[in-house]
């Protein structure tokens, strides 16, 4: 098999469609018990902690995708939307990988422990670290600034087709305000504006079957057959 990167643009274009997939039936089997999707009630309840566990393994899927499905429109996007893309993909790595980890698998089994289920906070911080908490604000509230940052610049640039910038914009627009945590609702909020947009994204790229929609155009001093200057 030869590696192209025809090849590379579909493989990731698959990727973040299965992702979605993922984090969504994540999202929405998470449990919520008393407005705390964090509390040790709801570790311990419902799909704990497989839905947890879904969408861990679709963000990885994503995160692996994602570079492959940016570089198919970014000679389009320009310098924002690249700088849009690497605070996006940063944040949401940070955010998101640690998040997740900790809830499926510590958090979890402190949960399920009597012994230990006290250890779980119950303002839904998940763990009783501050340097877990600070990363958690800092690199949760960059991702939810960056998604607007980059939906902007899709928006703009029109490197994809607009509505799908609108939906990254609105999808961080949403995740500003301070809405209550409900069960299915908080999942579809977090996960349905992202990875639509994402997936959306790799719909296009099967669609032209891992083409580019912009070829850069060779740079040359001068027309084709004419004589150099001298």
């Amino acid at each position: 098999m030869t590696i192209t990167p025809s090849l590379l643009y579909r493989l990731s274009a698959a990727g973040v469609i299965v992702a979605f997939a993922l984090n969504l039936t994540g999202g929405l089997l998470h449990p919520v018990v008393d407005g705390n999707a964090h509390s040790a009630e709801s570790l311990t309840s419902g799909f704990s902690p497989w839905a947890q566990m879904l969408l861990l393994f679709g963000t990885v899927v994503q995160l692996i995708a994602l570079p492959g499905v940016y570089a198919w429109f970014s000679a389009k996007a320009g310098l924002a939307g690249l700088i849009g893309f690497v605070l996006l993909y940063a944040s949401s790595m940070l955010v998101s990988l640690t998040h997740l980890t900790i809830e499926a698998f510590a958090s979890y089994e402190l949960a399920a422990n009597p012994a230990t289920a006290h250890l779980v906070p119950a303002d839904g911080s998940l763990f009783p670290s501050t340097a877990f908490t600070v990363l958690q604000t800092a690199s949760g509230l960059t991702f939810m600034l960056s998604m607007v940052v980059f939906g902007v610049c899709l928006l703009r640039t029109g490197a994809v087709p607009r509505w799908i910038g609108a939906i990254m914009t609105a999808g961080g627009l949403v995740l500003l305000l301070p809405l209550p945590e409900l069960p299915g609702v908080s999942g579809l909020v977090v996960e349905l504006p992202r990875g639509l947009a994402f997936a959306a994204m790799g719909v296009l790229i099967l669609r032209a079957n891992g083409r580019p929609p912009v070829e850069a155009a060779p740079a040359t001093s001068h027309r084709s057959g004419a004589p150099l200057a001298v």
